[in-house]
């Protein structure tokens, strides 16, 4: 069974995100303590989009 178009896209966009994160979470680990404020941010607001294609599309969700 052929995937929707709009789940397609989620599912490129979130793997994109989960990327970034990956990225962003690397260079919060190698920076200065009192550096992570713009990262620690950035981090929230990329789970934050994260969470909200997992319940738009709970599918998307990965298994416990």
């Amino acid at each position: 069974m052929s995937e929707d178009p709009e789940t397609a896209q989620a599912r490129i966009f979130l793997t994109e995100l989960e990327k970034h994160a990956q990225i962003v979470a690397r260079r919060r680990a190698a920076a200065a303590a009192g550096s992570n404020d713009a990262l620690n941010a950035e981090l929230s607001h990329i789970r934050r989009q994260i969470d909200k294609i997992w319940r738009r599309f709970p599918q998307l969700r990965p298994e416990p």
